[in-house]
Order: structure tokens, then C-alpha cells, then sequence
């Protein structure tokens, strides 16, 4: 867009009043006032970050830096109201490198060149922004919020279907051409979101590692620009499903879709979390859509032969008997034979791949043996090698052995094939080597019992099985189940009580033990107490009243502070007097503590620590409840418009009351005064 005051150089189209005069040939426009008073609020209110080139602050390369923003942008918009040059080029870098992602707007100064005139351009109301107006009044800044709402109103509905089209003309009409491939930028600002984004995703890594997926959830929402941002969803969603956090995956992978609709790995792994979360048919709908568009692509094959498999377990899982489960597992032996028939296939496409393999042996084995247990004909799963496979599987499986990083998958492969071969002793060898390699996490071994329960639930080398089903169970509990424990979660957030010198009370000292006694009834309300966990920020005021009361009544309490220790006591809570700083230790020095800046490192820069700490409490509330109606939440707030951005009271409650929780609002201005 144009800066500063520009002279429109034609007659406008529209009649613009001036003193005594009817319209005029030349006037200035405030481009500066169009950015500042329209165009960021509305990118704003349509859910944008609004970013042009005066926003940078630090020094360097001006055309680079340019350059940088046209070409990675989620979205650029260009006021092309009037014939400025620099405009005009801009817009065509981005038409060159994108085949979508720019919204064209024009307040009516000029006709629009031959090469744009067919493109699609919304207007706005360009006399508002008419040079050194006397009338920027009370009407005027309503006629701005008027046009405020309409134009992001227009942008909400353009940024939505912009993933449908292509918006830029060279795109639409130059078939085949390919969009640039910006990953390998390597601008300052390019090298410094990499550093970004690789600080980001160690720590995704060590989050996992830590079983923190409260911390992964509130990566997936930190990375700023569009390519990293992909990568860390992709990584976010990848750990969240390791930790058996599906439905948070879901929708990290949705929201990834959302930018990547043709991301065929994300697909693959969404219709995989979908079969996890019991959505089996729209898992299987789904593969194989994805198996006949790539029919030659072995990981979806793979996670199709996963679906049918969890499927043929559970049709004869819950039968009461050995004899009914190997009954009803035959009569259901087809969906056994697709499963086996997929994993095949994805075999075939990779015979280094271990893990389709054992899947196709195994599957085998079981349907012979059960073929000579009961008296169905044997489905046809189309193998006719099994000797042969396994021969294959075993020389792969020994080969991903030598690598360290497959150790905790290629040695219960082994230890497999030697239950299917009918060797126990070694069998339970490759399984205690697998359980205890260093670092070994819980969804691994819970993975590897999970199989074994196919042999154990019809069977199959009883003898053999059950000594390797103790040693995995006797792991996990030495590892510990770092699945949700809690029955209800409460997490708080809230005014801190209010300093000396504030002049308009929001949560005043004298209010202290009426808004502890709201907080106590509304505990009791909800039969918190022990088996519970509370999650608070820890500053004075409500977060450690909430604390207090919750593990009065016998809850867990976790306090998740914005700031390091000593930091948080000093900004948060010395203020308020000595008595608050000795309640904060006690509580610490009594429950788990962990800090933002320790755990997460700083936040974007959109976002204030305080306000990204709330989110890491919401998040880490999140994967910490089972059903969505044991979460609840108190909030001691003025219910004052203020703190409505991201991780703000209002939109913590908003988000809250999305994910189905309880939020119960305590306004301490509206207790009665004590006594």
C-alpha cells in the first residue's frame, strides 16, 4: 500500500466535499491513517497479524526484508486505489511466487490498470481517510468502526474461501506452473524463525521425552510464520499421538490441514488418530481414498492394514471364552485377510519395512492356527509364501538392530517371530532387551502388549506368551501410566488483589475472604477434593486462594508460573504484602511447581508471558481431564472488556466453555464490603 499522505492524481469517483466548493481535481490521501485506523483493525478482528513495512523495528536490508514478507505471508493485501508504482510491483511478486493468498482492496480514487481490472477487489469508504479533515469527531470514529466491521467481515469471508481458489492471475492461467519453494530462504529473518523454529521443536522433543503434552499443545499454537508453522504442527501432532493424546492431535492435524489440505502424511495420520479415538469407519473411508489416490504410497497402505486389524480385535475381544473368542475371531477372518492383504502390499513396496511384515506373519499364523482350531474354511488373505515372508521380515527386522533408534521396534519384531517360531526362550530375550533399553518410553511397551494380546486373547502359544505379557506389565508399572489420573481438573484465573495505588478497585484487600468463601462453595459444589488436581498461575489473589482451598479439601495442585521463581514472587506477589509471599512458598515448597520460561522459553511476540501462561494452563488442563464436563474453571474478574486477546479472562473463558467445561465468574467489585 502507499505511505504518508499521497495526492490522488485524477479526478476522484466520488463527490468529496470541500469548503464552498463541489468536487475537486486533486486532493491528499492519508494512507498511514488507512492502515492505522482500518485496514490493521479489521485484519485484526479477522483473525490476522497485521504487518507492513513500517512495522519492522530492526535494521537491515529494506528490499530483503520486503521481499521476505511477499514471498512467506499467509496472506497480502494490497491497496491498489491508486496508480502507485511500488504497489503495482509488489503485487506482482506475490502473483509470481503464490498461487493464492492476496485479497485486493480499492477505495474508489482511480481506475484500475487493464492487468488487475478483472481480479477481484473489495472497496472501502476512501472520503474517511481524506488529508487534514476538521471533522475527525465522535460520528467520524463511528463511521471508521462502522467500516472497521464491514471490511473485516469481507476479510473473514475472503480468507476462507482463499484455500479454494487461485487468486493470482499467472497461476490461473499458466497451467502446471508450480508454486516457489521458500523453505531454503536463508535471510536474516528467515535464519532467525529457522533458529526459532529449531529451538521450538527441541523442545517438542524434550516435552515428549518429559511427558508434557500440555507443553506440545501450546507449542502447536506458538510458530509465526506459515512454513515453520507447518513443520511444528506436523511434529506438535506426532508427539501428542505418541503420549495417547488423540484428541488433541486431531485437532493439531486439523488445523494443519487447514494450511495443507493436500498433506498426504497428516491425512494419513488423521485417519489413524480418528481409528484410536473409535471413529474406525471414517478411518477406513478415509485410507482408503488416500491408498486409491497414492496406490503405490506403503504408509497409508500400512495404517490401513492397522485399521482393519483393530478392527478384527475388536469384533472377538470381548467374548467371555477361549473357545467363543477363537470362534467369533474366524467367522470375522475376512476383515483379518484385508489387513493382512494391506500390509502386504505396503510390504511389497518396501521390504525393509519390518513393521508391515510382522504385521502380515502374525496375522497369517494366527488365521492358520485358528483355521486348524475351528471347523470355518480359512479366508483367503492371498499369501502363499509365509516361509518365505518370514525370512524377509527376520533379515529386515536384524538389519533395524544394528540401528539404535529402532531398537525399542526391531527387537520385539524378533521376539515375535520367535513366539510365532515357537522359541520362548529367546522370544522373552528380544522382549527384555526391547523393555529395557535406556529411555524406553510407555506407549512403546503398552504398543508391544498391545500385539501380544492378539496371541494371548485367542491362544496362541500360551505357554510361550505369558511370561513375556508379565515382564511388559510389571514395566509399565515401573513406569508409570502418564496417562490422565485426575477425576475433575480446576484451573484459575483472575485479578491479583489490587496495589495501593490502583484507583479503580478490581479485587481489593478488604475482598479477600468473600472471594474465598465464592471459591470454597463452588469446590464444594463441585466435589472437589482428593483423586482432583488444580492448576493455578500462583500469583496473590486468586490463583493462591484457589490453591489454598483446593488442597485444603485434599486436591493435587499444580502451580504453573509465567515468570522464574524468584521473578514471578517479585512482579506477582511482594506487593501485596508479606503475609501473600509466605502463603506463595508454603504452597510451593508443598505442591509441583514448573515455570513458563523454563519450560516453554519466551513467547512470540504477540504474546505476553502472562497472557501465553494461561494458555499453558488451559492446555496442560486439557490433557490432564478425562471428559469434557470434569473441567472447570474459576474466574475472579471485574468482567471489565479488557484482556480480550489471545489467553486474556474473557477468551480463557471463551475457550473454556468451547472445549465444554464449566466457568463459573466470581466479580469481587459486586461482593459486599466485610462487616
Amino acid at each position: 500500500m502507499p505511505f504518508g499522505k499521497k495526492d490522488v492524481p485524477k479526478k476522484p469517483k466520488v463527490e468529496v466535499p470541500a469548503e464552498g466548493q463541489g468536487a475537486i481535481e486533486s486532493l491528499k490521501v492519508d494512507f498511514d491513517a488507512v492502515y492505522e485506523k482500518l485496514l490493521a483493525p479489521a485484519l485484526r478482528e479477522a483473525g490476522c497479524v497485521p504487518f507492513r513495512a513500517t512495522d519492522e523495528k530492526g535494521a537491515g536490508d529494506i528490499r530483503k526484508d520486503m521481499f521476505f514478507e511477499l514471498v512467506t505471508a499467509d496472506l497480502v493485501l494490497a491497496d491498489i486505489s491508486i496508480l502507485n508504482a511500488n504497489v503495482f510491483y509488489e503485487l506482482g511478486v506475490r502473483h509470481g511466487v503464490a498461487p493464492r493468498g492476496v485479497i485486493s482492496i480499492h477505495a474508489g480514487w482511480s481506475d484500475r490498470p487493464f492487468d488487475v481490472a478483472p481480479d477481484r477487489t473489495f472497496k472501502y469508504n476512501g472520503q474517511l481517510f481524506i488529508a487534514d479533515q476538521k471533522t475527525r469527531d465522535a460520528a467520524w470514529e463511528e463511521q471508521v468502526k462502522t467500516e472497521v466491521d464491514q471490511l473485516a467481515a469481507t476479510l473473514r469471508d475472503a480468507i476462507a474461501e482463499d484455500e479454494q481458489t487461485i487468486g493470482s492471475p499467472v497461476y490461473s492461467m499458466v497451467e502446471g506452473l508450480k508454486p516457489v519453494d521458500w523453505s531454503g530462504i536463508s535471510t536474516a529473518r528467515s535464519i532467525y524463525f529457522q533458529k526459532l523454529s529449531d529451538d521450538w521443536r527441541q523442545r517438542v522433543k524434550v516435552a515428549r521425552k518429559e511427558r508434557h503434552p500440555g507443553d506440545i499443545l501450546t507449542f502447536a499454537g506458538d510458530m509465526p510464520t506459515r512454513l515453520h508453522r507447518k513443520q511444528l504442527l506436523w511434529q506438535c501432532a506426532r508427539a501428542l499421538v505418541e503420549l495417547h493424546r488423540f484428541e488433541q492431535a486431531r485437532g493439531v492435524l486439523e488445523e494443519l490441514l487447514e494450511m495443507d489440505r493436500d498433506n498426504f502424511e497428516a491425512r494419513s495420520f488423521l485417519a489413524l488418530v480418528d481409528n484410536r479415538l473409535g471413529r474406525s469407519a471414517n478411518a477406513e473411508e478415509s485410507l482408503d481414498a488416500l491408498v486409491n489416490a497414492r496406490p503405490g504410497d506403503g504408509e497409508a497402505q500400512g495404517m490401513l492394514g492397522r485399521v482393519y486389524k483393530d478392527l478384527w480385535r475388536v469384533a472377538w475381544k470381548d467374548q467371555a471364552t477361549l473357545e467363543e473368542r477363537q470362534s467369533v475371531a474366524m467367522e470375522n477372518a475376512v476383515i483379518a485377510a484385508k489387513a493382512i492383504a494391506s500390509y502386504e502390499r505396503a510390504l511389497r513396496q518396501d521390504l525393509g519395512n519390518y513393521y508391515n511384515g510382522i504385521n502380515v506373519v502374525t496375522l497369517q499364523s494366527l488365521l492358520d492356527f485358528l483355521a486348524e482350531k475351528t471347523v470355518a474354511l480359512p479366508a483367503d488373505s492371498g499369501v502363499s509364501d509365509l516361509a518365505e515372508l518370514i525370512s524377509v521380515v527376520s533379515v529386515a527386522t536384524r538389519q533395524g538392530l544394528k540401528n539404535p533408534n529402532e531398537l525399542a521396534w526391531a527387537a520385539p519384531s524378533l521376539g515375535e517371530l520367535e513366539l510365532i517360531r515357537g522359541n520362548a526362550p529367546e522370544a522373552l530375550r528380544r522382549y527384555q532387551q526391547a523393555a529395557n533399553a535406556p529411555g524406553a518410553p510407555y506407549f512403546e511397551i503398552e504398543s508391544m502388549l498391545g500385539q501380544l494380546r492378539l496371541f494371548e486373547g485367542l491362544g496362541f502359544r500360551a505357554e510361550a506368551v505369558a511370561p513375556v505379557v508379565k515382564l511388559l506389565e510389571r514395566k509399565l508399572t515401573q513406569l508409570g501410566n502418564p496417562l490422565p489420573a485426575f477425576g475433575k481438573v480446576v484451573v484459575c484465573s483472575g485479578h491479583m488483589i489490587d496495589k495501593s495505588d490502583r484507583i479503580k478497585a478490581r479485587f481489593p484487600a478488604s475482598k479477600e475472604a468473600a472471594v474465598r468463601e465464592k471459591i470454597a462453595g463452588l469446590l464444594a459444589a463441585w466435589g472437589v477434593g482428593k483423586g482432583d488436581l488444580a492448576i493455578s498461575g500462583g500469583a496473590c489473589g486468586s490463583d493462591i486462594l484457589l490453591a489454598e482451598e483446593c488442597q485444603r479439601r485434599g486436591a493435587s495442585v499444580r502451580l504453573m508460573l509465567a515468570l522464574p521463581r524468584a521473578d514471578f514472587v517479585s512482579k506477582s506477589v511482594a506487593f501485596a504484602g508479606n503475609n501473600w509471599v509466605q502463603r506463595f512458598h508454603q504452597l510451593a515448597n508443598t505442591c509441583e511447581v514448573a515455570d513458563q520460561t523454563s519450560r516453554l522459553g519466551k513467547p512470540p511476540a504477540d504474546l505476553d508471558v502472562f497472557s501465553r501462561c494461561n494458555l499453558w494452563m488451559l492446555n496442560t488442563a486439557r490433557v490432564e481431564v478425562g471428559p469434557a464436563d470434569h473441567l472447570f474453571s474459576v474466574l475472579v474478574w471485574d468482567e471489565k472488556p479488557t484482556g480480550d486477546g489471545p489467553g486474556g479472562t474473557s477468551d480463557f473463558a471463551a475457550r473454556v466453555r468451547d472445549l465444554g467445561g464449566v466457568v463459573e465468574i466470581i466479580n469481587p467489585t459486586k461482593l459486599p464490603e466485610p462487616g
